[in-house]
């Protein structure tokens, strides 16, 4: 057996034996001794790798075969234990922490060039340089992009704080090519990039992850809206896949009472079985709030609407939600990799497990909400004020409003990023844009020039019959471009069904919050 595959076969012992955890959830792990039927597995393991090394027709990358038996030995326990090799568990820990080392943009590839995707960080290398949307990354110091990987041109960008990256951008509308050279740092990657009020008297909140800074970045948020005069808050959380628990118990604790319970964890390991419970004492954040939740809220953010809706705190809009009741301790291995591994259950304050069964299911399909058809036994449980909420697969809300699904013309629009490239051909000749923009007719003639050009198929009664969701997204796009994430957000808020419903509920939600706090005991 060569070097490298000794090398990478070290990470499957570590893995079978165990290894040192933090992150999560913070706790540690004692190594077990190896027991005599692992030295046998390990052994067969060994015997394997080294036959497939020996004769397989092609060479074996020893890291890529050891990487991929780990990934299929954790499919066998559950869809969210996963093992990250170093470069993507750096990323992840970066994720975690909120902060990492670049110029402050994010880049994806389109049409073949790697292109712009974000406005600038505020006070970032990125905006420094006045970098744009839409923006063609054509060489990295000196190197041409083309022939790189995604991944290979974000790790060339990225690099240690107060060191120089070399930038050659290709802008549409200017004919040779620009040449930067932007100066690294710390980048903050927020979790709330909306925060404002929706109407005079309402606030609006969306969190889109659960990172190290959600607390904190929740307070100053509420704080900008002056949390003090509001009526009501919408507090969205569509779309945040999850995160860290402590975040999760923090911003729950933004608005419960000291002593009602956010979540219960329940594990095999001695040491698993907890009770969290709020230790604030509320005397500010008491009006009422909705919470809005899809198909894709998750983890963290069900546990902080289920803990609303249990204690009768909010009212819940939208979808049924993700449906993962699982908690992952994350173990640091000995070559900077990492295993994220369901070590326990969590419970709703009501005793509610609201994951989805994944037996029966590949995870393409669990991920991809395909063959998981609610089951037919919920599991019926009740909120303080004995209301019924029911558990297994997912959140499910107080209203069900759903987002109408985006027809064929539309869908080709969107797949063909016709408002994406609109956008940027429209901004490279006009640069006076502001909250105020509209869409006009002449916008209008001009995008129906703009699909000709790029050869998307239409017709006049398409265009007719897609006014409306036609002018939204060029207004979106445009002023996402421009003007950043917050006002963007306003653009799609204000025909956006679940948030009129949200809106048109205050009075039933201030009606349940005063009730539950009058329910509460003594002390609370």
């Amino acid at each position: 057996m060569n070097r490298g595959s000794r090398a990478a076969l070290s990470v499957v012992l570590v893995l079978l034996v165990s290894a040192g955890l933090g992150g999560l959830l913070g706790q540690d792990r004692v190594k077990p001794p190896v027991k005599a039927e692992e030295e046998s597995s390990l052994a067969l393991f060994m015997n394997l790798l080294g036959l497939v090394e020996e004769n397989h027709a092609t060479t074996v990358d020893s890291d890529k075969a050891v990487y991929g038996s780990i990934d299929g030995m954790l499919r066998t326990l559950d869809p969210h234990s996963h093992f990250s090799d170093p470069k993507a568990f750096a990323s992840m820990m970066e994720d975690q922490r909120g902060r990492y080392y670049g110029i402050g943009v994010s880049v994806i590839t389109r049409f073949g060039k790697v292109t712009i995707v974000s406005p600038p960080a505020k006070n970032s290398p990125a905006e420094k340089a006045d970098l744009h949307v839409g923006d063609i990354i054509a060489e990295v110091n000196g190197e041409p992009t083309d022939s790189m990987s995604l991944n290979t041109v974000v790790s060339k960008i990225k690099g240690p704080r107060g060191t120089s990256v070399n930038l050659t951008i290709a802008r549409a509308g200017i004919a040779e090519p620009m040449h930067i050279a932007a100066i690294r740092d710390e980048i903050a990657r927020f979790t709330i990039n909306s925060a404002f009020r929706i109407t005079p008297g309402i606030g609006y909140i969306k969190l889109d992850s659960f990172a190290d800074t959600s607390g904190s970045e929740l307070r100053n948020a509420l704080r900008s809206i002056d949390y003090k005069s509001i009526d009501g808050l919408i507090f969205d959380l569509r779309g945040n896949p999850g995160g860290v628990l402590p975040q999760a118990i923090e911003v729950a604790e933004s608005f419960l009472q000291k002593g009602q319970t956010i979540l219960e964890t329940r594990g095999r390991v001695r040491g698993s079985n907890h009770v969290y419970a709020s230790q604030r004492v509320n005397t500010e954040n008491l009006y009422p709030i909705v919470v809005l939740v899809n198909q894709n809220s998750a983890s963290a953010s069900e546990i902080v609407a289920g803990a609303l809706q249990d204690h009768d705190r909010a009212l819940i809009v939208g979808e049924t939600s993700f449906g993962k009741g699982l908690v992952q301790s994350v173990y640091t291995l000995n070559n900077r990799s990492g295993l994220a591994l369901t070590t326990q259950k969590w419970y709703t304050p009501s005793g509610r497990l609201i994951q989805r069964d994944y037996s029966q299911i590949s995870q393409f399909d669990y991920y991809n909400h395909k063959g998981s058809a609610d089951s037919k036994d919920k599991e019926i449980k009740h909120s303080d004020l004995g209301r019924v909420v029911v558990g297994g697969g997912g959140i499910a809300p107080d209203y069900t409003v759903a987002i109408p699904a985006l027809n064929d013309f539309q869908t080709g629009l969107a797949n063909r990023y016709a408002f994406f490239t609109f956008a940027r051909d429209f901004l490279g000749k006009n640069t006076a844009i502001d909250r105020s923009f509209h869409v006009s007719g002449e916008i209008l003639a001009s995008f129906k020039q703009h699909l000709q050009k790029r050869n998307i198929a239409f017709t006049e009664k398409d265009l007719q019959d897609n006014a409306a969701f036609v002018k939204r997204q060029i207004r979106y796009e445009v002023i996402y471009n421009k003007l950043g994430t917050a006002e963007a957000a306003r653009t799609l808020l204000e025909d956006d069904p679940q948030v009129l419903k949200a809106v048109e509920l205050f009075p039933e939600a201030r009606a349940l919050a005063d009730k539950a706090r009058q329910n509460l005991r003594p002390g609370q």
